[in-house]
């Protein structure tokens, strides 16, 4: 089962008591169900490595990931019939924009966790769907 009940929220109020080692095993787990979702051939990165690779670009390689998670997002939920938006490029705009008055970082980080909750959400309903009990005889 996917998680289907993420939270900014708790994203922020526990990423300040760990010294940002929740905000690491949130978007950690966050690229692992999405990949588990998509099952596709060339997967997100991790998101350790995302943060490797950020060090190493100045931060440059987060927002590309950023681009690609919330690509990602609205790619899933189409390939399940729903519609998800904003899209990433709107979804990084806000990123960026919204940086020079510290609220878009928040605003396009709860874009992409609703719309994550709702492709979840609808993940589920089909995979318990899909999914029969056999009674054993």
């Amino acid at each position: 089962m996917i998680t289907e009940n993420r939270r900014l929220w708790k994203l922020i109020l526990f990423t300040i008591p760990t010294f940002g080692i929740y905000n690491i095993v949130f978007w950690f787990r966050f690229t692992k169900d999405l990949n588990q979702m998509n099952n596709e051939e060339k997967p997100l990165k991790n998101y350790i490595l995302v943060l490797f690779l950020s060090i190493i670009t100045f931060g440059i390689y987060r927002w590309v990931w950023f681009f690609y998670l919330a690509d990602r997002i609205q790619t899933t939920g189409q390939d399940m019939g729903m519609k998800i938006g904003p899209g990433a490029g709107t979804t990084l705009s806000i990123r960026l924009f919204g940086t020079f008055i510290l609220i878009g970082p928040l605003i396009s980080n709860y874009l992409v966790i609703k719309n994550m909750n709702k492709v979840a959400k609808e993940y589920n309903s089909n995979f318990k769907k899909n999914t029969t009990v056999k009674e054993m005889k």
